[in-house]
């Protein structure tokens, strides 16, 4: 039974999602728990958190640990974040704190393992973060996407859950979007961020697309929407332009093949969802997390995985039409993606936190 449940987290998507697909399975689970998330004051938690309908506290957050924790701005920042962490465990009392990864996440965590509240992190990636990695040798429990990474940890404290989804994908709530006449599906992902090079890449030989009969669905982001949407309207209007899926369940279903960036949260969501990919990872994403977990696809059979830095040296067009006109191979791959899932992943950490609380 869990009565109260600080969630500590922020930055990214990759990191968001997932704590909120925990959230939700411990309201599913325990209806009269309270889950209260703690995140920055600026970074996109503080919108997603509140209208995914979840109590959302906010405080001075910086990423400090890859700068130097010594320098003054840093222990301003973190003298603050301290003060307003302790003040909000006090009022709060919470049976257990998560983290899961992102500088916001860090003092929260860090906080209650001072005083005393059980504490645990979940790691979404198959490189674990800065964040993590510094919080891991002090919380009781860590929690892995990837049993590839538990040498980064103390292993009395590791155990592998998964990455968390979103709850739609694990109900195949899929919905039909009048795209599904016969031939060769594209979906098109940026991450949460849009991908600009992606969207170049794409655009650029989106003729050859359109000649061959790619039907394609494209997330371009909001940076990129208007620009990547004109290219559309005058070369392929018959082709669907968002700069946010909201639908993702459908948006799975519609594809055949998925071109993606490779964050933590999407390379999950390919693998419940069991499909074939090609994947061209963010080239600045911390410790090159993202090639890292596009190469565990790959290597699973489930992924193509393309350099960024050597897109122009490739006929992306070719790459994927090739792999559309080969059906049977699409099939493998998807279930390839899927024999690595862990749809079960939110309802394995919700034991953990139980477990934690009990101390069993």
């Amino acid at each position: 039974m869990l009565n109260k449940v600080l969630i500590a987290t922020g930055g990214t998507g990759g990191h968001i999602y997932p704590a909120l697909s925990v959230a939700r399975k411990i309201k599913e689970l325990y209806p009269s728990c309270r889950v209260v998330f703690a995140g920055g004051l600026y970074g996109s938690e503080k919108d997603i958190i509140p209208q995914a309908g979840f109590e959302f506290k906010a405080f001075p957050a910086k990423g400090v640990l890859g700068r130097g924790i010594k320098s003054l701005g840093s222990v301003w920042w973190v003298s603050r974040s301290l003060a307003k962490s302790y003040f909000l465990l006090r009022s709060l009392r919470p049976d257990v704190v998560v983290g899961f990864g992102g500088y916001a996440g860090f003092i929260p965590v860090l906080t209650a393992r001072m005083m005393k509240i059980p504490t645990a992190i979940h790691e979404q990636n198959s490189l674990p973060g800065m964040t993590n990695r510094v919080l891991g040798r002090k919380v009781k429990k860590v929690m892995l996407s990837y049993e590839d990474i538990k040498n980064f940890f103390p292993p009395e404290k590791v155990v592998q859950t998964g990455n968390p989804v979103r709850t739609e994908l694990l109900e195949h709530q899929y919905a039909s979007h009048g795209m599904h006449q016969p031939g060769k599906r594209l979906l098109v992902l940026g991450g949460s961020q849009g991908a600009s090079a992606i969207n170049s890449a794409v655009l650029e030989r989106l003729d050859e697309l359109k000649a061959m009969e790619v039907r394609i669905w494209h997330q371009t982001g909001e940076r990129d929407y208007e620009m990547v949407k004109e290219a559309y309207q005058e070369k392929y209007p018959e082709a669907r332009v968002d700069a946010y899926i909201q639908d993702m369940a459908g948006a799975y279903d519609f594809a055949d093949l998925v071109l993606s960036r490779a964050g933590a949260s999407t390379i999950s969501e390919l693998c419940v969802a069991g499909k074939a990919c090609v994947l061209i990872p963010f080239p600045h994403a911390t410790h090159d997390h993202q090639m890292i977990n596009a190469r565990y696809l790959e290597d699973a059979g489930a992924a193509m995985v393309l350099d960024q830095s050597y897109l122009d040296q490739v006929n992306l067009a070719r790459v994927i039409t090739d792999l559309l006109a080969m059906p049977e191979k699409i099939r493998d791959m998807g279930r390839a993606a899927k024999k690595i899932s862990h749809p079960e992943a939110a309802q394995n950490i919700v034991q953990e936190l139980v477990s934690l609380k009990t101390g069993k």
